[in-house]
């Protein structure tokens, strides 16, 4: 069995990466079992399952090492010989499964047709004027509806319990829209020890093995329906981390809720100035003014926070996932989550042609 699923894995690594339209077949065919099988049994917990198997991984590791120090320390040479046969009889099926898994849910995702290309997004270029219109409509309709949504006596945004429920049933509508999103999601789950992942500088992470998406439940409130909304999109399949974000700002800017509405429009305010303040600081400025106060509370609540993690472990967890994604295709590791820039900017004047027709 060992030998089989590593053989599979192999098989789909290969193919995603040599064979062209292997991997949409692959996922076309596939998500949706995987999705109502391991993503409908990890729903069934209240907690990240994965996060779970993780920690027990870990617990069972750490035993494992201990037992073999004492038993080469009393000097039970046959003892020491059956508990390490038996420690890799276990590993050794346990690695290929993680590795099927990860093959078969995530790795082979970077291969596919892009989502954008799929359905006709992005120009690979646009003009500072269109950004900068862009920027003004996002800053309009973040004014007109930071009144609307829920905040703590800090006067920071809230959310309450129930949105990452309808953050999901959101993302089942837009799957009526796009079928790549169609079909079951399973429950979004808050990490147990989020503040592990401040360290790490994630405001969420999804699980191949369990078909989970996990959230950082203790950053600033207003990123949590964007950060919910893209790792449901990695659920689907989509592993571009651009194509991840677009898609939560699809979802968020179509939401029926003020709060997932204002939180997508800041989150797509905040990738859309960082690119207009490269271009030009003054019209950024200018637009960044025309915030509402609460709007700006928010934001620099957010650059608050992050900042107080900031350190060697964000360091290094930053450039493991750059060396990640650009060892996935992306050649430009975490830097690719800005680029959904050019799928907002693509969207919004298509979606304002199709207005004035």
């Amino acid at each position: 069995m060992t030998a089989l699923l590593c053989a599979a894995a192999l098989m789909l690594r290969i193919g995603g990466r040599l064979v062209s339209g292997f991997a949409d077949f692959y996922i076309g065919h596939t998500n949706a079992f995987w999705v109502n099988t391991l993503g409908r049994l990890s729903s069934i917990f209240p907690f990240s399952l994965v996060e779970i198997l993780i920690y027990m991984l870990i617990f069972g590791f750490v035993c494992w090492l201990l037992s073999l120090f004492i038993l080469a320390c009393g000097g039970r040479k046959a003892a020491f010989l059956k508990v390490l046969k038996k420690g890799i009889s276990i590993a050794l099926p346990l690695a290929a499964v993680i590795f099927f898994l990860f093959e078969s849910n995530e790795d082979i995702g970077f291969y596919r047709t892009p989502f954008a290309t799929h359905y006709g997004y992005g120009s690979g270029s646009y003009s500072t004027e269109e950004l900068a219109e862009v920027c003004e409509m996002l800053a309009g309709e973040i004014n007109n509806c930071a009144d609307s949504v829920s905040r703590g006596e800090n006067g920071i945004m809230a959310c309450d319990n129930g949105v990452r429920e309808r953050v999901k049933e959101g993302m089942i509508r837009l799957g009526k829209e796009y079928d790549w999103l169609s079909g079951m999601y399973s429950t979004p789950k808050p990490v147990l020890l989020s503040e592990l992942m401040s360290y790490t500088n994630m405001a969420g992470i999804f699980s191949a093995y369990t078909m989970e998406a996990n959230y950082n439940a203790d950053m600033t409130q207003y990123n949590l329906p964007f950060s919910i909304s893209h790792e449901l999109a990695h659920v689907k399949g989509i592993l571009r981390e651009n194509e991840a974000n677009f898609i939560a700002y699809l979802n968020c800017r179509n939401a029926k809720d003020a709060d997932i509405y204002y939180a997508g429009m800041l989150s797509g305010w905040v990738y859309c100035g960082n690119e207009l303040i490269k271009r030009d600081k003054n019209l950024w400025e200018k637009i960044y003014y025309t915030l509402d106060e609460r709007a700006r509370n928010d934001l620099r609540a957010n650059n608050e926070f992050w900042a107080s993690y900031k350190g060697k472990v964000s360091e290094a967890a930053e450039s493991f996932n750059d060396s990640y994604l650009k060892g996935r295709g992306q050649t430009e590791g975490t830097l690719s989550y800005d680029r959904v820039v050019d799928l907002i900017v693509s969207y919004e004047t298509g979606n304002k042609s199709r207005q004035e027709r």
